[in-house]
């Protein structure tokens, strides 16, 4: 700015009588009010003082979890697939099992779970019932083309060796299995302690700069049933989430996996929680006559979920949450898959 138009406008800061109009009658009303012309004055002046003092202004996007005043990223699309694919396992004697099983149809079945996976083409695939990390990889190299570069399974505690794996597009910070912990049933604390039947898997990532924890969960079974040791496992399962969420409360939250149970029991209670720190389900955006994941004697039944803390749900693409059903899924496995895109920042 030319010093010339410098001077101009600090002048008529430093006068703000210049600011008034000189002529007509406006100007003879306030020179007939000295009292009504010295506030205006001092109005004018804290107000030109103002526009030279002021820069610009910036405007920041926060969200709960997102830290103090930061700015954050445009969303990023994550898919996220659970999925039971019922014993999948090989055609060989190779784990440490008890009661490992084996299946001469591998190559088939390994093959129509390739099939449905590539069409879903999630970037993190949460499995249950997996043998060990050697299927995993063959699924991935065999049927999938080697998309997942990340791939873990960790033998856990069922008699059979069938595990919660996951194969994933983004890198896995930590992997942690909590098959050793030991908790009761919480009405119950004095009563009998439980074991996960196979494990709680936790998984760390980092997506778009936002910490994200997968808890993939397999809990017991109906068939000789203990429901109170299932319940004992969800109960124990959130509270891993909420020791989570006490030491880093900007982590998106979510628990997957076959939780061998219905909305309204007592493990799905479990999970759920309290306000104002209820999970909420992906799975209630499905439409009412597809909300549903395994038949069992001819009825329908949502036993797989994705269980979101307040973070991730406010991120969860409704529109995106699909359970698939259809020849090629049936054919796969005896459950579905449940499908949701959470966009992240």
């Amino acid at each position: 700015m030319a010093r010339s138009a410098i001077l101009s406008r600090r002048s008529r800061i430093a006068d703000p009588r210049k600011w008034l109009p000189r002529h007509g009658p406006t100007w003879l009303c306030i020179v007939a009010r000295p009292r009504i012309t010295a506030l205006i004055t001092a109005l004018i002046t804290a107000l030109a003082a103002a526009a030279c003092d002021a820069g610009p202004t910036e405007t920041s996007t926060t969200s709960s979890g997102g830290g103090a005043g930061g700015t954050l990223p445009s969303p990023v699309a994550l898919s996220i697939v659970t999925w039971n694919v019922l014993n999948f396992v090989n055609a060989d004697n190779d784990s440490a099992a008890p009661q490992e099983e084996i299946d001469p149809g591998w190559p088939s079945h390994r093959s129509s779970v390739g099939l449905v996976l590539r069409s879903i083409d999630a970037d993190i695939v949460v499995l249950q019932e997996v043998e060990h990390e050697a299927v995993l990889n063959e699924l991935n190299d065999q049927e999938l083309d080697s998309v997942y570069p990340h791939v873990r399974v960790i033998d856990a505690n069922d008699p059979r060796g069938i595990d919660v794996g996951v194969m994933s597009k983004i890198a896995l910070d930590q992997v942690i299995t909590h098959q050793d912990d030991s908790f009761p049933e919480l009405s119950n604390p004095n009563g009998p302690t439980y074991r996960y039947a196979r494990d709680c898997l936790e998984m760390h990532v980092t997506f778009n700069g936002r910490p994200l924890v997968l808890l993939g969960v397999h809990y017991k079974a109906k068939q000789n049933d203990d429901p109170q040791k299932r319940l004992a496992e969800a109960q124990h399962t959130r509270g891993i989430a909420d020791d989570i969420t006490a030491a880093a409360p900007n982590t998106g939250i979510l628990i997957l996996g076959d939780f061998n149970d219905l909305p309204g029991s007592p493990p799905y209670v479990a999970t759920v929680g309290e306000e104002p720190d209820r999970y909420r389900n992906a799975a209630d955006e499905v439409p009412e006559a597809d909300r549903w994941t395994f038949e069992y004697q001819n009825a329908h039944e949502l036993v797989d979920q994705q269980m979101l803390n307040g973070l991730l749900h406010d991120r969860l693409d409704p529109t995106s949450v699909q359970i698939l059903h259809g020849p090629e899924a049936e054919a796969a496995s005896d459950h579905a898959p449940l499908i949701a895109t959470y966009l992240v920042n």
